[in-house]
C-alpha cells in the first residue's frame, strides 16, 4: 500500500509522459538513442516526478473536496503531510543534483525556471483565475526545450520551437475539456472554471479553436522546414483533418460528449506527430 501511495504522489503516468515528450525531442534533434541522454533525461524525470509530488502537498485541501482527487495519497490520509513534502524534495533535489552534474547550466536552468513556474506561478494562479492554464501550459512546453538542448540543438531552432509551440498549444483543448468534464468537482473546490465564463457552446467553440490552431502550425511546419520527404507532409495533414473531424463529430454532433475517446485520440495524434518526425530524423 505504501509504494502504491508514493507512486500516486508522483502521477507516474503524467510524469512519464512529460519525460518521453523531453526523450522524443533529444531523439529527433540527435537523430537516434544515444547513452548520454540518460543522466538528463533521468534529471528530467526526477524535476517531473517531484513537481506532482509538491503539487499534491500544495493543494491536498482542495483535492480533498473533489471526487476525482480525494482517493489521492494525502487527502485520503494514506500519507502524511510532511510526507508529501519529504519526497516532492526528495525527487526535485535529486533532480537538481543530476542536471548539475550532466554539466549543461542552460538545462539545469530551464529546470529550476519549470519547477518555480509549475508550482509557484501555476499552483498559485489557478486559484485566482480561470485562465492560468494559458500560463501554465509554459510548464509543458519546458520540457521539449530541455530534451532538444540534451540531444545537442538550440533551443532556438525552428524545430525546436515548432514541438514546443505545438505542445504549448495542445495542451488547451485538452485542459478545457476536462473543465468540461468536471467542472462542478473544481467549483465544489473553490477553483474558478471556464464554464462560469463561457457558454457551452463557446467553450465547445475555443477547444476547436485551440485544436485548428495545433493543426496549423503542424501542418505549417511540416510544409516549410521540419519535413524532407512530401509524403510524410501529406501523412501529417492527414492525420490532423481526421483528428479534427472526429473531435468535432463528439462535440457537435453526437447527444453526449464520449470523453475517453477524445482523449485517447487526443493522446494518440501527439504519439504519432512525434514518432513520425523520430522515423524520418532516424
Amino acid at each position: 500500500m505504501a509504494i502504491r501511495s508514493y507512486l500516486q504522489l508522483i502521477r507516474p503516468w503524467v510524469t512519464i509522459a512529460v519525460t518521453a515528450s523531453a526523450l522524443a525531442s533529444a531523439v529527433i534533434c540527435s537523430g537516434g538513442l544515444a547513452l548520454s541522454l540518460f543522466l538528463p533525461i533521468s534529471g528530467i524525470f526526477l524535476l517531473a516526478a517531484g513537481a506532482s509530488a509538491l503539487n499534491q502537498y500544495q493543494e491536498w485541501e482542495f483535492d480533498e473536496k473533489m471526487e476525482r482527487t480525494k482517493s489521492r495519497p494525502i487527502p485520503s490520509r494514506q500519507l502524511t503531510i510532511s510526507d508529501g513534502l519529504r519526497i516532492a524534495n526528495i525527487f526535485i533535489i535529486s533532480g537538481f543534483i543530476v542536471l548539475i552534474y550532466n554539466g549543461n547550466l542552460m538545462l539545469f536552468g530551464l529546470g529550476v525556471l519549470n519547477v518555480l513556474w509549475y508550482n509557484g506561478v501555476y499552483t498559485i494562479l489557478k486559484r485566482k483565475t480561470a485562465f492560468a492554464v494559458i500560463p501554465g501550459a509554459i510548464t509543458g512546453a519546458i520540457p521539449i526545450l530541455m530534451g532538444w538542448i540534451a540531444g545537442g540543438g538550440r533551443p532556438g531552432d525552428p524545430v525546436a520551437v515548432f514541438l514546443a509551440v505545438f505542445i504549448f498549444i495542445w495542451q488547451m483543448p485538452h485542459f478545457w475539456l476536462i473543465m468540461i468534464k468536471y467542472s462542478p468537482d473544481y467549483k465544489q473546490a473553490g477553483f474558478p472554471v471556464l464554464t462560469d465564463t463561457f457558454s457551452p457552446l463557446m467553450m465547445k467553440l475555443s477547444i476547436m479553436a485551440w485544436l485548428i490552431a495545433a493543426s496549423a502550425i503542424t501542418i505549417y511546419f511540416s510544409w516549410f522546414g521540419i519535413t524532407r520527404f512530401p509524403g510524410l507532409r501529406y501523412v501529417l495533414a492527414s492525420v490532423n483533418l481526421l483528428v479534427i473531424l472526429f473531435i468535432a463529430c463528439q462535440l457537435f454532433l453526437s447527444p453526449k460528449i464520449s470523453f475517453r475517446p477524445i482523449f485517447i485520440i487526443g493522446n494518440l495524434y501527439i504519439f504519432i506527430v512525434f514518432a513520425l518526425l523520430i522515423i524520418e530524423k532516424m
